[in-house]
């Protein structure tokens, strides 16, 4: 993290009045504010100039910091593509609505999005998707008038998928405003920094030796075409804007390359930005989370709220004012699901991160936000167990397990091009030790992703090296299976492709 991001997440103290219109106000308007969901996939807050960052300027969300409240403390509940979005969009953690990771998993009908609320309040929705982890398929297009997920062919030999880049996204926004007369919620993801790292020039060149952070000034540049058309049809006055990352970036890290493994700031910490009409600046410091963004909304809008909830509203922040801690949950469970290794689940509180696992963590964030010391191998965490317990009894609600879908082939080779850990669905274990520990396996998901990478690179024989190693450790590493015959077909060796699966059902009956 950079040394001027960590002071901005010290600077609690700095928090300037915010002259917001009332909900009650707001609510006597015919005209309600238009609503501007940005979702930036894979960004931490620390590759934003407004959050501190030296390694680049991102002008255009940094003018958006300049109208609104930047919280400095804003935690995913998942480090994973579509379960974070689930979050934001119904206002639900994972134990409400049983959607754990990007296979696997669907959003059921009985729930109410952010776009079913607004659009029974008058609103048009739409929803420009930048690649595969929120095609429609996986339920949230619920309450868009347009979900538009037309992100490109797949070549079903190709082992790396489509997506589309940050400017046709704007474009295609812009091109549903220019068509709307009343009140519309519009919601844009974009994908660009999500490995693989491949930004376009000049990015591509001025960031040779960092092209994640060249990822991310390009999106900042693309966004600023959309929010100078914005104001060029007079609608900034008139527009909510809220911009934040599903989850961040590990980028090495606690030895994890990407996201989705662990559960460390690394990948849990992300921007926040909530811009109201009339609004004046503001840092907040207090802990948020995206569950906290659906009744945020409802309460700037004038609008009532759906039932159940578990975020809080994030208007007396926004006012200037104090709101009580309370417990934060998160999890990463892509392992477990696709592995069946040990779940990941915690919560942050105040200060304090705890990390429920076979070998347990916990961490002092005000003094140690990077989670260098483990507090855990020096003190008895039963009292943070038994509050996690508390918590997650408190957030679960039934048929849950419902959101499990059998994932057909062509949605797990689509996910597995995007280096997810997408295999068919694993029978877990309910007891784990700390063999079972996902810090414990860390070097063969640090190898498979080794071999995915020399794979992407044109290494292909060392690429089926690795696998074959992980194989001779780990016959239980189903996925080292798949990824090696999904080699030996690309090249050429279609019958030792089959001798490897033939193999793997052996060992993983």
């Amino acid at each position: 993290m950079d040394r001027t991001a960590r002071r901005i997440l010290a600077c609690g103290t700095f928090i300037l009045f915010l002259s917001l219109p009332s909900p009650a106000a707001l609510a006597s308007k015919k005209d309600f504010p238009n609503v501007l969901l940005i979702t930036i996939d894979t960004l931490r807050p620390d590759r934003l100039s407004c959050y501190g960052s030296s390694r680049l300027q991102t002008p255009n969300i940094d003018g958006v910091v300049r109208r609104g409240a930047l919280f400095s403390r804003a935690f995913s509940h998942n480090p994973i593509t579509l379960a974070a979005h689930v979050n934001i969009l119904l206002g639900l953690t994972p134990p409400a609505h049983g959607v754990h990771d990007n296979s696997n998993f669907i959003v059921r009908d009985e729930f109410t999005t952010l776009a079913e609320w607004l659009r029974k309040a008058g609103y048009e929705t739409a929803a420009i998707i930048g690649a595969f982890p929120l095609d429609s398929r996986f339920g949230l297009a619920q309450g868009f008038d347009l979900y538009d997920d037309n992100y490109g062919a797949q070549d079903p030999e190709a082992m790396s998928f489509v997506e589309r880049r940050a400017e046709e996204v704007v474009d295609k926004a812009i091109g549903w405003l220019d068509g709307r007369t009343g009140p519309w919620f519009l919601w844009i993801h974009l994908f660009d920094p999500h490995q693989r790292y491949s930004p376009p020039e000049p990015f591509l060149s001025r960031f040779k030796d960092d092209p994640y952070s060249g990822e991310v000034a390009y999106v900042d540049q693309a966004l600023g075409k959309l929010f100078s058309r914005i104001e060029a049809k007079g609608l900034g006055p008139k527009t909510l804007t809220i911009i934040t990352g599903d989850h961040g970036e590990s980028l090495g890290e606690h030895g994890e390359t990407t996201h989705g493994y662990f559960a460390y700031n690394a990948t849990l910490w992300v921007p926040l930005i909530i811009a109201v009409p009339g609004a004046k600046p503001l840092t907040v410091s207090s802990n948020v989370g995206h569950v906290d963004i659906f009744p945020t909304v409802c309460d700037l809008l004038g609008l009532e709220k759906p039932s159940p909830l578990h975020g809080r509203s994030l208007v007396p922040l926004l006012e200037g004012k104090k709101l009580p801690e309370r417990d934060i949950y998160f999890e990463a469970l892509t392992a477990y699901c696709n592995r069946g290794w040990a779940p990941l689940r915690g919560f942050i509180s105040g200060s304090s991160k705890f990390m429920e696992s076979p070998l347990p963590e916990l961490y002092d964030l005000e003094k140690d936000f990077e989670e260098t010391r483990n507090l855990a191998e020096s003190q008895n965490v039963k009292p943070q167990r038994d509050r996690f317990n508390k918590l997650f009894a408190g957030l679960a609600i039934a048929g849950a397990e419902k959101a499990r879908q059998k994932m057909d082939a062509e949605t797990r080779e689509k996910l597995r091009s995007l280096g997810y850990l997408a295999s068919p669905q694993t029978k877990v274990k309910t007891e784990f030790t700390a063999a079972d520990d996902l810090k414990t396996l860390l070097p063969y998901h640090t190898k498979w992703m080794q071999a995915t990478v020399a794979q992407q690179s044109g290494r292909l024989e060392e690429a089926m090296t690795l696998l074959r190693e992980i194989i001779a450790e780990r016959k239980d590493f189903d996925l080292a299976y798949t990824y090696l015959a999904n080699y030996l077909k690309e090249a050429g060796r279609r019958a030792a492709a089959v001798e490897v699966l033939k193999e793997a059902l052996e060992a993983n009956p």
